[in-house]
């Protein structure tokens, strides 16, 4: 039997960033399990162009000198056991059930290939941590910009496109400061999102009274929001050439359009959130894996970065409401379900 260590790793299958956090988390599970990282972002990526490229390759180099048809041979053995040579190449749609997803069992494996295609944050994947890694002792945060920069080299022309928007429009306007505002699809994954949206302006007018700002460099998903931002800030505001929603809503996101050059959606992305690490500030959505990822592209200095979350008051305060919401609609499914149903509850 061969002793061949492999992790293939397969796209998560949403945002961009998203991928790209699954991706660089189990980075780190290579790193904690001696084992050779490959990647492979197939058909069930929002960025993938053709059935048979594989899209990370579409936009970073290859994380190891090895691929998908180098792992994919007859002789190797597989975990998690659905997997075998004949097959690695397609995409199991039914991985959200989780079945043989056991991160333990996972991290564990003997198999020559070890295939994962479902999240794992990164906390419970530093409980894998020995205290004689290079890891140990080291924060998520710390860790993550490491394996970063060790792994993640952008394709020439994306870098290029990068380096030729901030020559033009960012280099001699320093010091900058990025803001990233999510709208369409954010709004049903954090609570009150427009509340959160609103405190950003607080904190510019603070950036502002503090630093001589010269430029934002505005990123968002809503055309909405980057029109309210050019009307209050006027000729500060500079933004990429990027696909925007016309509305906030979660039926226009844009990481679920229909793009006819699909790596162009990508490289949106990309451009965006290379950008705004380059600024020497940068207000951003906490949980959003765009600003969350600017956070990690460089060692920012606590002042210099804002992410908002909302507080544990708030989060109260929001958890009470949907209470309430969610009781008054259970009464009136019950009134309805007794005008419809009068024979059930004695009526005629």
């Amino acid at each position: 039997m061969s002793n061949a260590r492999f992790l293939l790793i397969k796209a998560w299958g949403w945002g961009f960033w998203a991928d790209m956090d699954h991706l660089i988390g189990q980075l780190l599970v290579a790193e904690l399990t001696n084992r050779i990282p490959v990647v492979s972002w197939g058909t069930n990526s929002l960025y993938s162009d053709t059935i048979t490229s594989n899209a990370f390759e579409l936009y970073y180099e290859p994380v190891s000198g090895y691929t998908l048809r180098d792992v994919a041979r007859p002789e190797f053995t597989f975990y998690p056991p659905i997997w075998n040579y004949k097959n690695i190449m397609i995409e199991d749609l039914d991985k959200t059930t989780y079945t043989y997803r056991n991160l333990g069992d996972m991290m564990n494996s003997n198999a020559n290939v070890v295939v994962s295609d479902v999240h794992y944050f990164a906390r419970p994947l530093m409980e894998y941590i020995k205290n004689d890694h290079w890891t140990y002792g080291l924060t998520p945060l710390q860790i993550y910009r490491q394996l970063i920069e060790k792994y993640l080299k952008l394709k020439p022309d994306i870098i290029m496109k990068i380096d030729d928007f901030y020559n033009t429009y960012l280099k001699n306007s320093s010091p900058i400061l990025g803001v990233h505002v999510r709208g369409t699809d954010k709004i049903i994954e954090v609570a009150n999102l427009p509340a959160l949206n609103k405190r950003y302006h607080k904190v510019i007018k603070n950036y502002l009274a503090q630093y001589d700002l010269k430029k934002i460099l505005m990123i968002t998903d809503s055309k909405e929001i980057l029109d309210e931002y050019k009307q209050l800030y006027g000729s500060m505001i500079v933004a990429t050439d990027c696909n925007r929603s016309l509305t906030n809503s979660v039926h226009t996101a844009t990481q679920v359009d229909n793009y006819i050059n699909r790596r162009s959606k990508g490289v949106e992305v990309l451009m965006d959130t290379y950008l705004a690490a380059k600024c020497e500030f940068f207000i951003g959505n906490g949980y959003s894996n765009v600003s969350y990822s600017v956070n990690r592209l460089k060692d920012w200095p606590n002042c210099h970065i804002t992410l908002f979350y909302n507080t544990l008051k708030e989060e109260r305060k929001i958890s009470k409401k949907r209470s309430k919401v969610e009781l008054i609609r259970r009464r009136n499914a019950e009134i309805e379900h007794r005008l419809n149903y009068p024979e059930l509850y004695g009526g005629v």
